[in-house]
């Protein structure tokens, strides 16, 4: 799996990031004089910008591999925005992106911590741990930040979990009945390419949840709602066949690195 490689602090990318949205407008002009206008979503364009300083000779060698390895901007890679929500659909847990455990019910259109009616209420009615879960194609060896609002009337707990092949990472959490936004980071070790991230409640318990998140980085950041557009870019490329790279002195390299991403 290429992937655009996370730094020795947790970091998906390198700081400061400017990340810009293209979008193409259609005009057709008729015989008449009129126009036509309307949007062209096949050809919107990501693109990110890195201005990196004091890279070290680890960091700087892992991203000029990757540079290698894709031949400058001719083959793709995964990119994980560092400005994103990794997730898709973060509100909807009824939604196909999520696999949640059989005997969970679920019920929309309760109060979340926004004082909008966005939550949903999980009660497990099984005997056995179940779980909301997703899983994204992201590498098993990176740190990764799950976060999300929780809450109860019934005293029950919840775990946040990260699991792949050969590994399975968590940290449980009392909850009350005030909304508390919870996170637990962590690395999983593996050279898998999917990770699962979950939160399991105990058999017979009933909380509220709103608003999950995934970030590639050691804590988490401001709440991002996704639909049918996660942080996963699996399509990215450089933007560029070529980088300047200055050595500012012994493991200190400064290096402007431009990513796009033309699909999903």
């Amino acid at each position: 799996m290429l992937v655009f490689p996370q730094l020795t602090t947790g970091a998906s990318a390198p700081y400061p990031l400017t990340k810009s949205s293209i979008q193409r407008t259609a005009v057709n002009t008729l015989s008449d004089g009129s126009t036509i206008v309307f949007a062209d979503p096949n050809a919107a364009v990501n693109a990110w910008e890195m201005r990196a300083s004091v890279l070290t000779t680890a960091e700087w060698n892992a991203i000029e591999a990757l540079f290698q390895a894709t031949s400058g901007s001719w083959q793709t890679f995964t990119f994980l925005d560092p400005t994103a929500n990794l997730l898709l659909q973060s509100e909807t847990f009824g939604a196909s992106a999520w696999t949640n455990g059989p005997l969970l019910a679920l019920t929309t259109g309760a109060v979340d911590p926004l004082g909008t009616t966005r939550a949903t209420q999980v009660v497990n009615g099984g005997g056995a741990a179940e779980s909301v879960a997703q899983s994204l194609n992201v590498p098993g060896n990176f740190m990764f930040c799950l976060s999300m609002w929780a809450r109860t009337d019934s005293g029950s707990n919840i775990t946040l979990m990260q699991t792949t092949t050969g590994a399975s990472i968590g940290q449980t959490f009392p909850l009350s009945t005030q909304w508390q936004r919870i996170s637990f980071t962590g690395n999983c070790g593996q050279s898998t390419t999917q990770v699962t991230f979950a939160a399991q409640l105990a058999a017979g318990g009933s909380v509220d949840l709103f608003g999950m998140q995934v970030e590639a980085q050691p804590a988490p950041s401001d709440y991002k709602q996704t639909v049918d557009q996660g942080g996963v870019f699996a399509k990215a490329r450089f933007a560029s066949d070529q980088f300047t790279v200055t050595a500012q002195g012994t493991d200190v390299y400064d290096v402007v690195v431009k990513i796009i991403a033309t699909e999903d």
